[in-house]
């Protein structure tokens, strides 16, 4: 929280009722994956920095960069899905909504809301049961490194489960008659 004051930007008020607090907590889990996504970057960045000069500067390849790379693109965009959401930056289109008034919209963006949830419910149910499997048989991936794939998908299936999460936490508060949206949590403009 301390960033986003730090950013010039209001923090969220933190409610009080108990209901309340575990929808805070959803969204402090939603920030915790977005700290992931952030250091997963920076580690795409250092990987492919790393490969780009190894391959100029000593003709030698560090073999696994672009695979490890790959995994930690899909673990940032997992794992940022619940912040962007809650923070209102995710890619939507507001055609239905825009164009109704009052409880209709609101009725709508509830309805894309549940039917979204429950995809991303059954995606991380999903992308669990892979997890499972992949351990219980010992799978690696077919590349030089031989990594568990267990691993990079623990990381896609936390992120769907806080996505998930999030997502009941905007109906909850569409439900609440509050804001699905937290657009304080942007830390940059919209592109438009």
């Amino acid at each position: 929280m301390n960033d986003v004051r730090a950013a010039g930007v209001s923090a969220p008020a933190r409610t009080t009722d108990p209901f309340g607090r575990v929808l805070d907590a959803i969204d402090t889990l939603s920030m915790a994956g977005a700290w992931a996504a952030v250091l997963c970057i920076l580690a795409i960045l250092a990987l492919i920095v790393g490969e780009v000069a190894a391959r100029n500067l000593f003709n030698y390849s560090i073999h696994f960069a672009w695979e490890f790379s790959a995994y930690l693109m899909g673990a940032t965009f997992m794992l940022g899905g619940g912040y962007a959401l809650r923070a209102g930056a995710q890619i939507r289109v507001n055609l239905l909504i825009t164009g109704a008034r009052g409880d209709i919209a609101r009725i709508i963006d509830l309805g894309a809301t549940f039917l979204t949830a429950a995809i991303a419910l059954y995606l991380t149910y999903a992308l669990f049961l892979l997890t499972w499997l992949s351990w219980e048989r010992g799978s690696k991936s077919a590349m030089a490194s031989e990594l568990p794939l267990w691993i990079p998908q623990l990381a896609l299936s936390l992120g769907a489960a806080i996505f998930a999460l999030q997502l009941i936490a905007r109906a909850a508060r569409l439900l609440r008659r509050e804001p699905g949206d937290d657009a304080r949590l942007r830390l940059a403009q919209d592109i438009e």
